[in-house]
């Protein structure tokens, strides 16, 4: 019987138009389920999700009549990369945005400032650790095989975002610890990725879909 599979993203697994063209049919999930097959799949990616905003999507996309034998998650940037405000603060990032906006080059040059100084994030790191924890049980309890890919970025992204370095970094320890051997390392280079330092270009979407592709088949003959 052919698997079942779930793919819960988030913008790492859509296609975009910038700061690169990468088209639905190059975008990694696209590509698995091209080289899988008649594979059943099942994909739910929303631009900005959080590891949170994907553990609530995960009990409606896991119930089915038939059990699910991959669960494949990408999330974990949105969740750790730094900011300077929380989502917590949205009204206080609003009425700073609302203050400085005659002035443009001082509201970034604020904005960096106050990132690199308080280098807080959406999802903190006990409650990221948590969201694995659930999402991990989820598929436990829906009989699926867990797979989730590391926190991906190039060597020059903490030259854009300062600090990122060391929260993907955090997290992918998290995954590591809380996962073992359904956190999968992904090595990818420079070339992969896009200016902004995290999305893929369709190079790394091929080699990234290789890679989930090669785990999947060998867990299917284990």
């Amino acid at each position: 019987m052919n698997p079942k599979i779930v793919v819960l993203t988030d913008s790492l697994g859509l296609a975009r138009k910038a700061p690169q063209s990468v088209l639905l049919e190059e975008t990694w999930p696209y590509l698995l389920k091209s080289a899988l097959g008649t594979s059943e799949w099942y994909q739910f990616s929303m631009g900005g999700a959080t590891s949170t905003d994907l553990l609530e999507q995960g009990q409606y996309w896991l119930h089915g009549q038939r059990p699910v034998d991959w669960l494949i998650v990408q999330a974990g940037i949105v969740d750790c990369a730094p900011r300077a405000f929380t989502k917590r603060e949205r009204v206080l990032q609003q009425i700073f945005s609302l203050l400085t906006r005659p002035f443009p080059r001082f509201r970034k040059f604020a904005f960096e400032q106050i990132r690199r100084s308080r280098q807080v994030s959406y999802v903190d790191a006990k409650s990221f650790r948590d969201n694995v924890k659930q999402l991990k049980n989820l598929a436990a309890e829906q009989q699926a095989r867990l797979f989730w890919i590391p926190v991906l970025g190039a060597n020059f992204y903490s030259e854009i975002l300062p600090g990122v370095d060391k929260k993907i970094s955090m997290t992918n320890e998290i995954l590591q610890a809380e996962l073992g051997d359904s956190f999968i390392g992904v090595q990818l280079g420079a070339g992969c990725f896009m200016s902004d330092g995290h999305h893929l270009v369709v190079e790394g979407h091929r080699i990234l879909a290789d890679r989930i592709f090669n785990y999947i088949t060998a867990g299917q003959n284990s």
